[in-house]
């Protein structure tokens, strides 16, 4: 390496050598020449000036141009070479490699488990696959920016990558979902073990942008026997692995067991049967009635969606309600409700107010707002009379598009409500993220905070505030007439529950509340006595 320091570049070698060789065979040439004719000056004379001698001469000077032109075509094709394999090297990392974290990609994934399951096949050992998911990460990009959500890819890849071991290798299979697959793989303890300590070292704060951010998240984890799986089905069972530890607060694992395969059987059959149940006629609304507390008329109707299934019978909202925004049904059955609604809340009183539950999933739809004008419309029913529900949490300070979503539904004359207590007090603080038209307080939850002894107390403290800042609060969950005169004593003005019987259908609201009045109805008529 020294020596090369010093001596001229290949295309000047080549250039010298073959010089050198040229000058040398013409000298010698020359010499012979002459000591064949050393009898007199004269004969060298004309010996050096004949055809001959010239010829003889021009040869090596030929010859050592085309050397030199070998020699120099040999080393522009040599670079060629190096620059072509330098390409070919540049190329291959970019399609193994993930750009932004460096970590090997999907491609490599592919190409590695393939090789690692021949070796294991023959060793008859196992692999594994930890699948990682962050918690917030489309929160983190919508409210902080790409460049945050690209900082904390950058420093999780960086930190899985850095936990691995000698048969452990980490890769990123794209958004926010990174991979670590384990050749030889120990058992179940020492994997959970070990998931347990990765998940505190990874999930940490990030920092970015002079703040920090913080991060957490869940690992699914699936083991592969001999001749047992492909890498789809690896990742398929890692998933539904994934997904169990999600139900678990906070940095979680969870390792793939049978009955979460059925599991997924079962909510993909049963979002099959959603979708169809949409078009068949399987899905209804009933509604449940609004009392302006003391009086015989009906305030509104929370409209209630019922789902009956084929073959399970009527599925309770609480199953198939977060099965629905699992699977993307959430804004499918949102717009058929709202419809459905308006079309029965046309034929009501032009005072009574409907009440619709709304999540975050339709207000993040671009048209929605657009929808919900065209429907009110379509119905001829007035705004004012809609008020969508919304739950506490349902749209926090970073989700813009959520917010205005709502400040362009309280323009066009669309009443907001928020439920739960925890909602209640977010909606008359002065720090909420949205405005709030009404405050939806449910009865258990007071009682389960206060207690049944300071129940009554709690619920009069709360009535107070609200009134303090001109919010009206809707009692709900207020399911016996021992439920309603403590809201009445306590002074609600709006009360809602099953102390009146279960919900009613469309038809039984028109018979009992045609014009808003309380009519004659059995189930209904102790309410007017």
């Amino acid at each position: 390496m020294m020596l090369n320091s010093y001596l001229p570049n290949m295309r000047r070698r080549d250039v010298i050598a073959s010089l050198a060789i040229g000058t040398t065979t013409a000298l010698a040439l020359s010499a012979g020449d002459s000591f064949a004719s050393v009898s007199s000056t004269q004969a060298i004379i004309g010996a050096s000036a004949s055809p001959l001698s010239l010829a003889l001469c021009a040869v090596p000077s030929a010859l050592a141009l085309l050397l030199a032109g070998l020699g120099i075509r040999q080393s522009r094709l040599s670079r060629q070479l190096s620059d072509e394999r330098a390409s070919m090297d540049a190329l291959r990392h970019a399609a193994y490699h993930d750009s932004l974290t460096g970590l090997r990609n999907r491609h490599a994934l592919i190409e590695d488990f393939a090789a690692a399951r021949v070796d294991r096949d023959l060793a008859g050992e196992s692999v594994a696959v930890l699948l990682f998911d962050l918690d917030r990460f489309k929160f983190i990009n919508d409210t902080m920016g790409h460049a945050a959500g690209d900082a904390v890819l950058k420093a999780l890849g960086g930190r899985i990558a850095g936990a691995c071991g000698p048969a452990q290798w980490a890769y990123r299979l794209g958004g926010d979902e990174f991979v670590v697959f384990w050749d030889c793989a120990p058992g179940e303890a020492a994997i959970s073990s070990f998931c347990r300590s990765l998940a505190t070292s990874v999930f940490k704060p990030v920092e970015h942008g002079g703040g920090v951010i913080e991060t957490s998240g869940s690992i699914g984890i699936t083991l592969m026997r001999k001749g047992e799986s492909t890498l789809s089905d690896m990742l398929k069972r890692a998933d539904l692995a994934l997904y169990r530890a999600k139900e678990t607060p906070g940095l979680s694992h969870s390792m793939f067991t049978q009955s979460m395969d059925s599991d997924y059987k079962l909510r993909r059959g049963l979002e099959a049967d959603m979708r169809a149940g949409l078009k068949n006629g399987a899905f209804n609304l009933s509604y449940l009635p609004v009392f302006a507390a003391g009086a015989q008329g009906a305030a509104g109707f929370s409209a209630q969606l019922t789902w009956t299934h084929p073959d399970h019978g009527v599925v309770a909202p609480e199953l198939f309600i977060p099965l629905a925004e699992e699977n993307g049904l959430t804004l499918l059955l949102g717009r058929w409700l709202l419809r459905r609604a308006l079309a029965d809340a046309a034929g009501w009183a032009p005072q009574i107010r409907l009440i619709v539950p709304l999540s975050a999933h339709q207000l993040s739809d671009p048209g929605f707002v657009t929808d919900v004008i065209a429907m009110l419309a379509a119905a001829e029913v007035a705004p004012q009379r809609l008020v969508f529900d919304l739950r506490s949490n349902a749209v926090p300070a970073g989700n813009r598009a959520g917010l205005q979503a709502i400040e362009q539904l309280r323009g066009a004359g669309v009443e907001i409500a928020v439920s739960d207590f925890s909602a209640g007090i977010a909606g008359l603080a002065m720090t909420r993220p949205h405005a709030v038209d009404r405050v939806r307080l449910d009865l258990e939850h007071v009682k389960a905070m206060a207690g049944e002894e300071r129940f009554a107390q709690m619920l009069s403290l709360f009535l107070q505030l609200a009134s303090t800042v001109e919010t009206p609060v809707t009692l709900t969950g207020v399911d016996s007439l021992v439920d309603l005169e403590c809201a009445i004593a306590a002074g609600v003005t709006d009360v809602e529950g099953r102390f009146s019987g279960p919900p009613l259908s469309a038809q039984e609201v028109l018979e009992a509340f045609g014009d808003g009045e309380l009519r004659s109805v059995p189930r209904l008529d102790r309410l007017a006595g």
